[in-house]
């Protein structure tokens, strides 16, 4: 009922109860808790007053009719499903627990009650304030590395955004996206094998966030209404990041990491810097330091560390720009 109201109020228009109770014949404690619904997922309002209700601004939902309207017709011909949710867990887990006989398919959700980003950690976004975005394609074979591939991807996103005019995105191994040192958009790549490998890239990016405060966020972070200096289609950016990532996703077999390593090298932050890894060894959190030298034909990071070259598959950079 809570998405009903929504679509309603989404125009940033004042409506009264009254509207309200005419348009879904709802009652006033039924409106209440879905009001209530939308402020705990992060729907703000102006103060109610007189039995009146208003968003501070207004909202575009994601609407399937609209992405499919925007993608080429060899796109939504590749495209097995297309999934709009209100509210999931988390889009990567919806679709690598689902059973699809066709691929690729793609999940889209306005809210996420557990996204999942890198290293464990909780990817947060406020409702309908960013996109959330998994995409899922089946391979029989695979010969090479998912590493490359979920740089490839990252190198994918940083080209369509700073397509967009952001022109100061940037890479942090393996595919963290930032801008001027503030987190945008993030990836997580997962893969289930079954008589087969079965690959979900889910894709978080900060859009237009609320302006309030935000603890459960441990790093910087910025939106592409800050870094663009404008709204932009919610819809239209699905739509740019399907095509785009779905090209990716079925040509990497063939093309690899080499069409990619390019523009990994044009958007990598950290080659050249001092950087500290951290990674699992033997069950134990260890740090390593050293100077980044980029990525090898696997995607791994290059490290020189004294006076060796070290690479590493896996692990949490940090560094300072």
């Amino acid at each position: 009922m809570y998405y009903r109201v929504l679509q309603i109020l989404a125009d940033g228009q004042v409506h009264t109860a009254e509207q309200l109770n005419q348009y879904l014949s709802l009652g006033l404690g039924e409106l209440e808790q879905a009001l209530n619904t939308l402020i705990t997922y992060g729907i703000r309002f102006h103060s109610k007053a007189d039995n009146t209700y208003q968003l501070t601004e207004a909202l575009e939902l994601l609407e399937r009719s609209r992405i499919l309207a925007a993608l080429p017709r060899e796109t939504r011909q590749l495209m097995a499903d297309l999934e709009i949710h209100s509210v999931l867990d988390s889009t990567n887990r919806h679709l690598l627990t689902q059973q699809h006989l066709t691929m690729p398919c793609v999940c889209l959700a306005e809210y996420q009650t557990a996204g999942r980003g890198r290293q464990g950690r909780q990817w947060v976004s406020p409702y309908a304030s960013g996109l959330c975005l998994s995409l899922k394609q089946r391979y029989v074979a695979l010969n090479e590395p998912l590493g490359g591939l979920s740089i490839a991807l990252g190198v994918t996103v940083a080209r369509a955004l700073h397509r967009l005019g952001a022109s100061d995105v940037g890479l942090k191994w393996p595919n963290d996206v930032l801008w001027r040192g503030r987190k945008l958009a993030g990836l997580l790549l997962e893969s289930r094998w079954r008589m087969d490998c079965e690959i979900v890239i889910g894709i978080g990016i900060n859009v237009k966030m609320p302006p309030v405060e935000t603890p459960n966020i441990a790093q910087p972070w910025v939106d592409l209404y800050t870094v663009l200096g404008h709204s932009i289609s919610r819809n239209a950016l699905a739509a740019m990041l399907i095509e785009q990532c779905l090209q990716t996703l079925i040509s990497y077999p063939q093309v690899g990491l080499a069409a990619f390593r390019p523009d990994w090298h044009d958007f990598d932050l950290s080659y050249g810097h001092t950087v500290t890894l951290s990674h699992d060894k033997r069950g134990e959190r260890v740090t390593v330091t050293g100077t980044a030298l980029g990525i090898d034909e696997q995607g791994a990071l290059l490290l020189e560390v004294g006076n060796t070259i070290q690479r590493y598959v896996y692990g949490e950079v940090s560094l300072r720009l």
